[in-house]
């Protein structure tokens, strides 16, 4: 019997196989190109990333999950049906497959029965929904207890999650709109604002994990290519790493206020446990030179960042499905 964990990100879907030592058998971004007023679907994942900012005037490309919401049902579902495909599970395996899927911490009951009903439609019978912040702890080796509360903090593309979590649950935590596309946009307009410079969406993604960096005198540099503001001509300008610290440092400060509102939140003891043990870092985010540090320097405590910041989540529901105890702890059922 297969068993799935599914981080479905607003900007990439992971999927980890915890049936078989296979692990990661699929990461690709949570994109969808249509075509026309009819959405005729042209191409799903990596296929549809590439087509950004090249595509003629009648395809456009869908995030059909934004925010951490369902915001396309239909295109989200002939989505994760590809990505199944992709993968070699037919249909007549999903209904029997066991399945993890992460989703927001203090999802709403209106967005919580947007994913029960996109797991179904695409034939999925038994489906355990766990709030990300367990996930990052379990894939960070963090010992869940009563007694040890375990601060996490995941930066993903599209949603911050932040919580203190125990066994008992979730203490205190929030889910928030910022994350790394924000970043990106933020690259994109600056670029056009300093350099004169229209680059794509593409091209900031690029820019931000190539020389992105919160060290204190980043270095490094890019030339970026695009069409020129002011002669509407092809162009090209070279980008240093520290013309994109700004940047990126007005949403990680803005994620660090809204951290420190949910700590503010916890009884005594308890924040003095999450004083003691630090902060738990994980999401693609991570990945960008010196932010750890800048947090945990922000936080005034320890810091720990996952092996694999970018896959915490799925791989920390590989780990929970194949845990009976820790699915009953932490995961609700569906019907």
């Amino acid at each position: 019997m297969w068993k799935l964990s599914i981080d479905l990100g607003s900007s990439t879907t992971k999927i980890y196989r915890a049936d078989t030592s296979n692990g990661i058998v699929l990461s690709e971004p949570s994109c969808v190109a249509v075509v026309g007023e009819e959405r005729e679907i042209k191409a799903i994942g990596k296929e549809a990333k590439n087509l950004i900012g090249k595509t003629a005037e009648y395809t456009s490309i869908i995030y059909p999950v934004y925010e951490g919401e369902i915001v396309d049902m239909r295109l989200a579902v002939e989505m994760l049906k590809a990505f199944f495909n992709r993968i070699g599970i037919k249909a007549s395996a999903l209904r029997r497959a066991q399945v993890l899927m992460s989703v927001p911490c203090g999802i709403s009951d209106r967005v919580l029965s947007q994913y029960k009903t996109l797991t179904e439609e695409c034939g999925l019978k038994k489906v355990f929904f766990v709030e990300q912040p367990y996930l990052s702890a379990v894939s960070a080796d963090a010992v869940l207890s009563d007694s040890d509360p375990v601060f996490c903090l995941d930066i993903g593309g599209g949603v911050t999650n932040v919580a203190v979590v125990s066994a008992d649950g979730i203490i205190a935590g929030v889910s928030m709109n910022i994350g790394g596309n924000n970043i990106d946009a933020n690259i994109l307009a600056k670029v056009a604002r300093v350099n004169k410079l229209k680059i794509g969406a593409l091209t900031a993604e690029r820019l931000k994990k190539e020389i992105g960096s919160l060290a204190l005198q980043a270095r490094g540099t890019m030339v970026a290519e695009g069409s020129s503001i002011d002669t509407c001509r092809p162009s090209a300008t070279s980008i240093q790493a520290s013309d994109l610290t700004d940047c990126i440092r007005v949403y990680i400060d803005k994620i660090i206020e809204y951290a420190t509102a949910v700590l503010k939140q916890l009884p005594a003891e308890v924040a003095a446990t999450v004083n003691r043990n630090g902060v738990y870092l994980s999401g693609g985010v991570m990945n960008i030179p010196y932010l750890p540090q800048y947090i945990g320097a922000k936080f005034e405590m320890r810091y720990h960042v996952c092996q694999e910041p970018q896959f915490a989540s799925v791989l920390g529901g590989g780990t929970v499905i194949r845990d009976k105890e820790l699915i009953k702890a932490f995961a609700k059922v569906t019907e």
